[in-house]
Parts: C-alpha cells; structure tokens; sequence
C-alpha cells in the first residue's frame, strides 16, 4: 500500500505537468486537483471501575493521511481518494475500547494491538448547477459528517461509508440524503456490515435532512432508518437572541423495528422507543464562550435502565452534537443532566475551558449520581508557516458507578456503588499541501 501510494504521488505530478504543456480540458482538470499529507499523532487513556475491577485503557499511534480531491471534468465530474497508514506506538490491555488501533486477534491483551493501512474514500464526484441553487452527489467509499442521522468520528482515521449521498442547495436551504451499506470503522483496515445489537446483519440504513442555515440561525430536522431495526429522528436549532446571546436546542429520537424488538431482551438499549432532549444557552464575548445546558431521557426498559444509545446500530456512527456528548454517560432513562462550559482565548493562538456534567437518575430507592469534570485545551499556531498545525488536550476526572449493561449493581444493603475514573487525550495534528 505505501508504494501504491507513492507511485500515486508520482503519477500525478507527471501526468499534471504533461496536461498543463497541453492547455487541454484535462490540464484545467488537473490545475484545481489537491494532494495533501496529514500527520496524526493521537493517545487516549481512562482508568475506570465501572464494569469490572479497575482496569486502563490506553491506546497510542501515528497515522499519514493523502488526500487527493480531483478538479471538475466538464465542472461536472470528478473523484476523490484518502490512503490513511497508522502504526503502533503504544497500547495495554483493553486498547480497543480507545477506537484506535487494529486488534489483529480475539479478547483484550494488548498484544492483538497493530497498525492498518487502507483508502477510507474513494468515490465518484457530480455537480450540477452553482452554490445559489446545485446539486452534488457522490458514489463510493465516503465520509459523511452530520448527514441526516449518521455522522463520522476522528482518531488516527475517520469512519467512513460505502454508498451514495447527494446534497441539493437552493440560497439558504439544503436538501441531503443517503444510502449506505457498508462501514469501514477508524481503527481497522476491514470493510464490515452495520450490525445488531446480538450480532446480526443491517442490510443498509437511509438517511435524508432538511437544513437552514442563515445570519447565525440554524434550524435541520433528520430521519433515518436502519432497515428493519432502529428509527431515528434528529432535531437541532440555533437562534440568537442578541448579539452575544443565542438558545440552542437538539432533540434525538429512536423507534424500534421488527428486527429491534425480536432481540432478546438483555441486548436491547430500551423496550420501544428513546428521546433525548436537550437545550443551552450560549454567551459569547471576546474573548470568553460560555455555556450552560440542561438534558433529559426518556428511555424505558423493563426491569433494567434504558438508555438512548447515538448510533443506529454496531459499526456506524450516529449524529450527537448535545453538551451531554459523553460516551452514553448522561442519556440514561429518567435521567436530568446539567452541564456548563467555559472557554477563555487567551491569545489567537491558545484556548483552554473547563466543562462540568452533572446527572442523576432514580432506581430502587436510590438517587443515582454521576459527573465529570473536564479541562480541554487547543493550540493552533498564528504564525504563517505553523498555521496547518493543531493541538489538542484534555484531562477529565468522573465519578459514576458499578453497573451491568448500565444497570446499577447494588451491595447487600440495597445501595449503588461509586466508581471514579481518570480520562485523558492528546491529539497533534499538521497538514501539508503537496498539490
């Protein structure tokens, strides 16, 4: 794969040389075409007790990324590729609960961890039309962020989908839609069908949004569906009040399918339906954001907690932008959630902010309490030749509590038992233009 990828390099830069001497279609093809190297350099950590004895997870690589994105042929036709190669540098027992690293074998040592290699995107690209009212369309192996009901996750490579989307504009308005059949996850080099929660075959999921977006409003309703298990409905809205205030409001939905409710009970997230519903308020002032949100779910499941899980299914990843966004920490039934955020700039180039979740939930005469407090930091050099690099950290310490499948397992005294953990993320990335 590396020679495949440089042979690639190679080939282009021949090939627009020669095209640009010709002052052909296939020149002005060739002038607009992109080829950039992205270095990524990603570890995640957590020490936690939730489900077993205390246990780390912790996962560490280097990734090169190639991005080529075509120019227009006739601007109407193109195509575009990502070759992505991460190496090992790091790992431990339960390294692939970290997203990560390819575990090349069965159960939890940190000896099955590995690197992979693979093209992540790979599709056909049609435009039509211009940006006041167009459509474009692609064919293949793609990424799709926040597209109705799905969306993708970066660690050292981003998730992707085989299938086709198309996105049609008109001013302010914008019209997507999807059909998917197939995922390649960010830690493995392997194309694999979506799945059920007991492990059986998703033939495809369809997605379609309806989107505006205009002077800082911002309004998208998103249906989805996971043919013959999981319904899902995505909500979210923007609106600003005044120059330094805005309300912000998201609403996620599932409804369960036929191949949902046949599964046997212990697998199930809930019995029929999940919502979450969640709302902020958002003040921004140079050089501080701040913002304070408040959550509630709806998820009931018989004789255990249920709880409203992102995604429409194993291998697919699924639209969440809420400040409850904690794995599925905060989204449990019955559960009120507070959070607060708080960013300060301290120059154009460094930012730091602290963000604190809060909830709680009732089960067998107990008030169950979990939090997390969360210090993030991002470094983006001003200086024009490090302008391309990027740094990211945080440090977040939680307390939550012993569970099965999210259930609280309690002592012999009828009480939940707390759990803490230790979390941590560095992530440095830099992009170069090679074309």
């Amino acid at each position: 794969m590396k020679k495949k990828a440089i042979f690639l390099i190679a080939l282009l830069a021949a090939v627009s040389a020669r095209a640009q001497q010709s002052g052909s279609e296939f020149a002005r093809f060739l002038n607009d075409t992109q080829l950039d190297l992205t270095l990524r350099n990603h570890w995640k950590y957590l020490k936690e007790s939730e489900a077993q004895s205390k246990e780390v997870h912790n996962a560490w690589g280097q990734a090169a990324a190639l991005d080529f994105r075509s120019g227009w042929l006739w601007d109407a036709l193109g195509f575009d590729a990502t070759y992505t190669r991460a190496v090992k540098l790091g790992a431990s027992d339960y390294f692939a609960t970290r997203g990560m690293l390819y575990s090349h074998g069965s159960g939890f040592d940190k000896s099955n961890a590995g690197g992979f290699g693979r093209f992540g995107q790979r599709y056909l690209k049609l435009k039509l039309g211009d940006k006041t009212f167009g459509l474009t369309a692609k064919g293949g192996w793609q990424q799709l962020k926040d597209y109705g009901v799905l969306t993708n996750s970066y660690r050292l490579a981003r998730n992707s989908y085989q299938g086709y989307s198309g996105t049609l504009g008109w001013q302010d308005l914008k019209l997507d839609a999807a059909w998917v059949e197939r995922s390649l996850m960010f830690d493995s080099p392997n194309s694999v069908h979506f799945l059920t929660l007991d492990g059986k075959p998703i033939d495809s999921i369809f997605t379609a949004g309806l989107s505006y977006k205009a002077d800082g409003r911002y309004l998208s309703w998103n249906y989805g569906e996971a043919k013959d298990y999981l319904r899902r409905y995505v909500a979210e809205l923007v609106w600003p009040l005044a120059p330094q205030w805005a309300l912000a409001s998201q609403i996620y939905g599932s409804q369960a399918l036929a191949n949902y409710k046949a599964m046997p009970t212990a697998k199930k997230q809930f019995d029929d339906s999940a919502w979450h519903y969640a709302g902020e308020l958002r003040w921004q002032e140079d050089p501080w954001i701040v913002k304070l949100g408040v959550a509630w779910t709806h998820a009931e499941k018989k004789n255990a907690v249920g709880y409203y899980d992102r995604h429409l299914g194993k291998n697919s990843r699924g639209r969440f932008n809420a400040l409850t966004s904690a794995g599925k920490d905060y989204m449990r039934d019955g559960e009120l959630a507070l959070t607060t955020f708080a960013e300060y700039q301290f120059s154009k180039s460094y930012a730091s902010a602290v963000q604190l979740n809060y909830g709680q939930f009732a089960w067998k005469n107990n008030t169950v309490r979990t939090g997390e407090v969360t210090w993030i930091n991002r470094w983006q050099p001003a200086d024009k030749a490090l302008e391309h690099l990027s740094v990211f950290a945080q440090l977040g310490y939680g307390w939550s509590y012993k569970n099965n499948n999210s259930t609280p397992v309690l002592n012999a005294h009828g009480d939940y038992m707390r759990a803490p953990s230790l979390s941590a993320e560095v992530g440095v990335t830099w992009k170069f233009g090679l074309l």
